[in-house]
């Protein structure tokens, strides 16, 4: 019984697996671990024969290992020029990051673009001498347009408004004070329609200029009906006067020159005074030192942070031709060594083919055991087995290292 134990079978590659062969290794050994490692020996020893076998063509492999490193260092030389060429990449964005920085930090000392304030006084004078007319202006049509023209008066512009209202009780007098206010609210809505028309723009959303045709409507229909009104009032007076011989009738407003005068002076003027107010308002020179700082400083920090992005696809460029070029060297070598064992006599072990062939030989073993014992008797005996092939393995494994 002993000498069945003692004596190895040798597996036979043409007929059986090594799956079969340590199948069959442990029913002769009763699936017993003592002898385990000669059977492990028969295998690396079989292993060993199957590679001097291919030793046959010798020459033929060490021609191939050397055209292999050849295709290596020429992929290695060109992951270097690559990496060569990314790390200037890299050296020309972090200087842009760094002169952008610099940027931020100039214009927080506050450099910055000035703008021109010649055209924005001249613009902020006529602004203001116009919101007086127009204040002025309304004020008299409003009040001629709500309480008609006085009898005997020919003008639109009634001098006495001011008196007039104050004659008429605190609240006319109050009423002509608020009316121009109206339009000058018009005026300002547009104004803020057009930033954010301005704003929409920039951020590369949809503009809208319903609002603003909507608010020049309702600013044209006001100065309509007031025209209307304070002309019918003067061509009243006019008829009473006996300067006009028809009566009144609506289409007489076309073609009376006071229509057309007070639509002018009124809405045309208006129109004027709105663009102005924009440009006035609008212009750089009124928004505060930290407003024009924030918007430079944000252009900057885009900027800042498109170049950072591309920095970041750079560097991880750059990591990835690194493990490549490593895993050029790796290959380059371990297949020298290959060469120089080739050219010694020494036939190269590949660690995972041994592994896998005991693997295949210990998968056979435990077929068998768990085959033939029950399972707590036949998990005590792979146990044990597989801790003599463990210790085994790692044994030879560090014998191959310190050999090479």
């Amino acid at each position: 019984m002993v000498d069945d134990i003692t004596v190895n079978p040798q597996p036979n590659a043409d007929e059986e697996t090594y799956h079969q062969y340590g199948f069959r290794c442990c029913e002769r050994s009763f699936a017993r671990a003592d002898g385990i490692d000669g059977y492990l020996d028969t295998i690396y020893e079989n292993f060993l024969n199957k590679k001097r076998l291919d030793a046959i063509g010798i020459n033929d492999r060490i021609g191939q290992l050397r055209s292999e490193v050849l295709q290596e260092e020429t992929k290695k030389n060109g992951l270097t020029s690559d990496q060569s060429l990314h790390n200037t990449k890299k050296e020309g964005k972090e200087k842009e990051i760094n002169e952008l920085e610099l940027e931020k930090i100039n214009i927080r000392k506050g450099l910055g673009e000035n703008e021109d304030t010649v055209p924005f006084v001249i613009g902020a004078i006529i602004t203001i001498f116009l919101t007086f007319f127009l204040f002025t202006f309304y004020s008299s049509t409003g009040y001629s347009a709500f309480y008609n023209i006085k009898p005997g008066n020919l003008s639109f512009i009634n001098p006495n408004v001011w008196s007039d209202a104050k004659d008429k009780g605190d609240v006319v007098f109050l009423l002509v004070i608020l009316f121009p206010i109206i339009f000058l609210s018009l005026g300002f809505a547009i104004h803020v329609s057009i930033e954010n028309n301005k704003k929409a723009k920039a951020e590369g959303k949809q503009r809208n200029y319903y609002m603003i045709g909507i608010l020049v409507f309702i600013a044209f229909v006001n100065d309509f009906f007031i025209g209307y009104k304070i002309t019918k009032g003067i061509y009243i007076n006019e008829f009473y006067a006996g300067l006009k011989n028809d009566e009144w009738v609506f289409i007489k407003v076309f073609s009376d020159p006071n229509f057309y005068l007070i639509l002018v002076l009124g809405f045309v003027v208006y129109l004027i005074w709105g663009y102005l107010l924009n440009y006035v308002l609008s212009h750089g020179y009124l928004r505060t030192e930290s407003e024009k700082m924030k918007l430079l400083i944000d252009n900057v920090n885009k900027t800042i942070d498109e170049k950072r992005k591309d920095l970041s696809d750079i560097i991880a460029r750059l990591h990835q031709l690194e493990s490549d070029i490593t895993t050029c060297d790796n290959k380059i070598l371990e297949k020298g060594n290959d060469i120089i064992g080739l050219e010694n006599g020494v036939i190269p072990i590949s660690i995972a083919s041994l592994k896998s062939a005991i693997g295949e030989f210990m998968g056979g073993w435990q077929a068998y055991t768990n085959n033939r014992f029950d399972k707590k008797e036949s998990g005590t005996l792979i146990l044990e087995a597989i801790k003599r092939e463990t210790n085994w393995l790692d044994a030879k494994i560090q014998s191959l290292n310190i050999n090479k």
